[in-house]
């Protein structure tokens, strides 16, 4: 009888738990229906699957606004990739030369020389230099046609296809010329060796269009 009883009085126990757990779970449901709050906040447990809507889904990134973003960002991402692999994009020409003037060692270091240069440039004509790799410019424009007649002037085009050299010298230094306009048209260089209009050249970049003078024209 003993035995009997204690049964009875433990499934009283068990009876009683589940009572008041349906009780708790009905005043959880009648509180988020009062007042709105998740069922998280009232002391409840998230539905198995996934989270409430409103608040989770904001914190997670989930809204209108972010969905709209990921679209956008796929479109834009399919464009890219439908773009054809065999369009080649625009190439940019290379600016021809004008004017070039180099005197530099044996080996074609510019630690002591010379490096002058007008580039074919409409948007920006400029006379630049590196002497002594001290570097400088100046804006040419429309005086262009004056320095080509200058240097013109210094007999540069009996220099055209020719090249100078004194054998027996194994270092040194070397030049190079070119002139490449609709008035002028001279190709030279040398090594160890002058044409003989070689100082009136020189003369002229330095007087009249404020080249400075090298070491290496000093030590000549």
């Amino acid at each position: 009888m003993e035995e009997n009883t204690e049964k009875k009085k433990s499934h009283r126990r068990r009876h009683n738990r589940n009572k008041n757990k349906d009780k708790d779970k009905v005043q959880n449901r009648e509180n988020v229906e009062e007042t709105g709050a998740s069922p998280e906040k009232a002391g409840g447990q998230p539905k198995k699957g996934g989270q409430p809507k409103g608040e989770g889904q904001q914190k997670h990134g989930r809204s209108k606004k972010h969905e709209g973003h990921r679209k956008q960002d796929a479109y834009e991402k399919q464009e890219i990739n439908d773009v054809p692999e065999n369009v080649e994009k625009p190439k940019r020409e290379p600016e021809e030369v004008i004017f070039e003037f180099t005197w530099a060692d044996a080996w074609g270091l510019y630690g002591t020389g010379y490096h002058i240069v007008i580039k074919d440039n409409p948007d920006r004509l400029y006379l630049s230099w590196s002497v002594d790799l001290k570097y400088g410019e100046m804006r040419i424009g429309q005086r262009l046609q004056e320095f080509l007649d200058d240097i013109k002037e210094c007999g540069i085009s009996a220099w055209d296809g020719q090249r100078y050299t004194k054998p027996g010298i194994i270092d040194g230094d070397t030049w190079y010329v070119k002139v490449n306009s609709l008035t002028l048209k001279c190709e030279a260089q040398g090594t160890n060796e002058y044409p003989a209009e070689w100082k009136k050249l020189l003369n002229c970049l330095h007087e009249k269009w404020t080249i400075p003078v090298s070491k290496r024209e000093q030590w000549e």
